[in-house]
């Protein structure tokens, strides 16, 4: 992923160097108008030409995500003995570590931290990726309030290229994880070689006891001149914390083939993929679904070297910034097929 950005901040430094000719009548631009239900009396605006229809629209499936909420009593671990842990205490240790980010400290009791860049300790908004301390499992934390849900560009390096290759807010990308990890399992267990060589690990999103919404309302996107969305302010993926093998790496050709086995839904990027230490098989941790970060819409070319799909995706984006007639700018702002939905 860092490779792709790099190419895509180069070409960020000429579109922003000077006035472009893609840049569209104010009146005509894209713009979302937030508030959020704890406080619907501030309202914030973000007006950006790189904001997309299928992110907003097409992502955040209400019933799906109260469907695949955490159990409401308990899961048994994945340590194979039979364990169970109480739902009750994850939620409480989750509260409490929502305590402690409002109070802006940088470590948390029952945490640790695995990834913090693309969070905004002092803004209190961003992803954070940390592990129960007590618990095997990972909890992936989103966090918008409604004046940060406007703003892509301060949450880290990665996060505001992900909103300028694909239009995306960080935020909502979570909301894929779930969806494309049924559709690993189901593709790979209908698959002679996949069935016994990949392993994943169990998904639920989870939400506060009182959940804050962001209410969003869109102009000059998608189908309609307005339109609503409503979405979680604060809400998690919890996983299964798999064991690393740490004298086993999976090799570069056999993760590039499994990317192209799902059409390329998943990143081939190698921090995504270890070998199991439990069972030896090549374990997949991260099902964000891929194109909807890169701004595809249609079905992507298959490859079979890193250094092929780096340029790829590179060149892709490259043709969307820069060599994009404005009527095919105006056109995308409107065009909610996607070939992976």
């Amino acid at each position: 992923m860092k490779q792709i950005f790099l190419c895509m901040a180069i070409a960020s430094l000429s579109l922003h160097a000077t006035r472009t000719p893609h840049r569209g009548i104010k009146n005509q631009l894209p713009r979302l108008v937030v508030t959020s239900s704890d406080d619907p009396n501030h309202t914030y605006t973000l007006t950006d030409n790189n904001l997309r229809p299928t992110p907003l629209f097409s992502i955040f499936d209400y019933e799906h995500f109260m469907e695949h909420l955490l159990p409401t009593d308990a899961i048994t671990s994945i340590n194979g003995n039979g364990a169970h842990i109480k739902t009750a205490e994850l939620n409480e240790q989750i509260s409490t570590l929502l305590q402690e980010i409002n109070q802006q400290k940088k470590l948390y009791s029952y945490f640790i931290i695995l990834k913090n860049s693309g969070f905004v300790r002092h803004k209190k908004s961003g992803l954070l990726i940390v592990k129960f301390k007590h618990y095997p499992i990972v909890l992936k934390l989103f966090i918008e309030p409604a004046k940060s849900f406007v703003n892509p560009y301060d949450k880290g390096f990665e996060a505001a290229n992900i909103f300028v290759m694909g239009g995306a807010i960080r935020h909502t990308l979570g909301f894929t994880r779930i969806k494309t990890l049924d559709y690993v399992r189901t593709k790979a267990k209908n698959d002679s070689y996949w069935r016994t060589n990949l392993t994943t690990p169990r998904k639920w999103f989870w939400l506060p006891q009182n959940p804050i919404w962001l209410e969003i309302t869109t102009y000059n996107i998608g189908k309609k001149p307005v339109d609503h969305i409503r979405l979680p302010a604060i809400y998690g993926v919890i996983a299964d914390a798999l064991e690393q093998d740490l004298t086993h790496t999976p090799d570069h050709s056999t993760i590039m083939f499994f990317s192209k086995f799902l059409e390329h839904r998943i990143d081939p990027n190698t921090h995504n993929f270890f070998i199991d230490k439990s069972k030896g098989k090549l374990a997949l941790i991260d099902t964000e679904l891929f194109p909807l970060i890169a701004g595809f819409n249609k079905q992507i070319r298959p490859h079979h070297t890193h250094v092929k799909w780096y340029t790829y995706v590179a060149g892709h984006y490259l043709q969307k910034k820069i060599f994009t007639y404005k009527k095919q700018r105006q056109m995308q702002l409107h065009d909610l097929n996607n070939y992976y939905l």
